[in-house]
């Protein structure tokens, strides 16, 4: 496969970002290209990147701030990473799923279809939070198999504008996400699995305190109401990047 591009949203998860840091010093350097979104953090993600990356990283990482802060805005977050990815293939994950040095170069040989989209095989790290109850795995369980992620996946840039990427009117609030993957299923049938040694760990407070969020809402109602009032339709969104933005590094 050509060249593929990594997004990563940041909010607030220091230590999250410290350990994608770590795995992203080796990943091939010609095969995967980096961009971080600091979605508008207290605690800038370009702080983060100038005292943990090495040189070299950080001469590879682009890094892109949302310049005001809007909880969950990962939609908009993600829009910015997919816009600026110059690969034909794009990853998005969440902050607290890291994809393995060897789990990145075995993509990188891979040779996908531009006609799917595709998931990931996913393990957890650490014994279940508050956020992994309902993981099919002993909460106590250090380490495990557990369901795809639903809103990680490798897709290409024309199909994820193709149906003209995440809404932003979610912005603000948890869930948003689901619109998206009714209109790329809706469009583009459902999600093939990746080979299962192109898998993601997924990390619990238990190994790294802030790997998911704990300072937003989690409540879904909002989102539930917003979707109410569109109908349920799934029209394609338009005016995308609706907030102000800079480029860090």
């Amino acid at each position: 496969m050509p060249a593929v591009t990594l997004v990563l949203p940041f909010y607030r998860n220091v230590g999250m970002l410290q350990r994608q840091l770590a795995e992203f010093e080796h990943y091939p350097p010609d095969g995967v290209r980096l961009i971080v979104v600091d979605d508008g953090s207290p605690e800038p993600a370009r702080d983060v990147v100038l005292r943990y990356a090495s040189p070299d990283l950080r001469a590879r990482l682009h890094l892109y701030r949302i310049t005001v802060d809007i909880p969950w805005n990962r939609e908009g977050a993600r829009n910015l990473g997919a816009t600026k990815a110059d690969t034909d293939w794009v990853v998005h994950v969440d902050i607290d799923h890291v994809l393995p040095a060897p789990a990145a170069a075995r993509l990188v040989e891979y040779d996908p279809s531009p006609d799917f989209w595709y998931r990931f095989a996913r393990y957890r790290n650490g014994a279940a939070d508050e956020t992994r109850q309902k993981d099919p795995l002993p909460t106590d369980a250090a380490f495990g198999a557990v369901k795809p992620h639903i809103d990680s996946y490798l897709i290409t840039r024309d199909m994820y504008w193709d149906v003209g990427g995440y809404d932003e009117d979610f912005a603000g609030v948890l869930g948003g996400g689901t619109d998206f993957l009714k209109r790329l299923e809706r469009r583009y049938g459902a999600p093939l699995m990746l080979p299962r040694d192109v898998v993601l760990h997924v990390y619990t407070r238990h190994v790294i305190p802030d790997a998911s969020d704990r300072w937003l809402s989690r409540s879904k109602e909002r989102g539930k109401q917003i979707q109410q009032r569109k109908g349920g339709t799934l029209k394609k969104p338009d005016r995308p990047l609706r907030f102000p933005w800079v480029r860090e590094l």
